[in-house]
């Protein structure tokens, strides 16, 4: 299988656009993301240069006009994503779920938890009344959260599951989560994980 080529090596394509053969010399990741830009918009590549050509002011040529469209298409496409991620966060969608669930760091702390969570919680141990009392929950998991994690990026997101252990004071309770990552947390990586059972 050949590997994909050098993004950073300029690459030269003829186009025929507005009646004219035009010859571009662009790095293989303008070619690539200008192939994506021309699909999403449902034109072809020889149109969208058309395109460019009429709406072109000042002194630069149609290459590096080609290039600033190009890179200007691709931030709004990052802004729109991180818009999107900003009002559908990780603890928007922990938020208005009905199961108990929380939003655990790789580094084992709960970045987040839900209504259900807490009152899952304090229904099965007497005296959590208070933000002190609860930091002095002890939660296990039998798999280890850097592995979930490893493996639902390898598995391409796939939800994970694992069982939980929960303990404060002298009162243990054992459970079982369903785990996904959480896709706008990656320093340092976290899961969001829901109580679906007991063990």
């Amino acid at each position: 299988m050949m590997s994909d080529p050098d993004p950073f090596k300029p690459h030269f394509r003829a186009i025929n656009s507005g009646g004219k053969r035009r010859g571009f010399r662009l790095e293989n990741v303008f070619w690539k993301a200008l192939d994506t830009v021309t699909r999403t918009d449902g034109m072809s590549v020889a149109d969208y240069v058309s395109k460019l050509n009429e709406i072109r002011t000042g002194d630069n040529g149609l290459s590096s006009y080609l290039r600033a469209s190009i890179m200007q298409r691709v931030l709004e496409q990052h802004d729109r994503l991180r818009h999107r991620l900003d009002n559908f966060n990780s603890k928007t969608i922990v938020a208005a779920c009905p199961v108990p669930g929380f939003i655990i760091s790789i580094d084992k702390k709960i970045l987040f938890q839900n209504s259900g969570f807490l009152m899952y919680l304090q229904t099965r141990f007497t005296g959590l009344d208070t933000i002190e009392a609860l930091s002095n929950i002890k939660l296990t998991l039998e798999t280890p959260l850097i592995d979930l994690i490893e493996d639902m990026r390898r598995d391409s997101g796939r939800p994970k599951y694992t069982g939980f252990t929960v303990g404060y004071g002298e009162r243990r309770l054992r459970g079982r989560l369903s785990m996904a990552l959480a896709p706008d947390m990656d320093d340092p990586p976290a899961a969001i994980a829901f109580v679906s059972g007991p063990t």
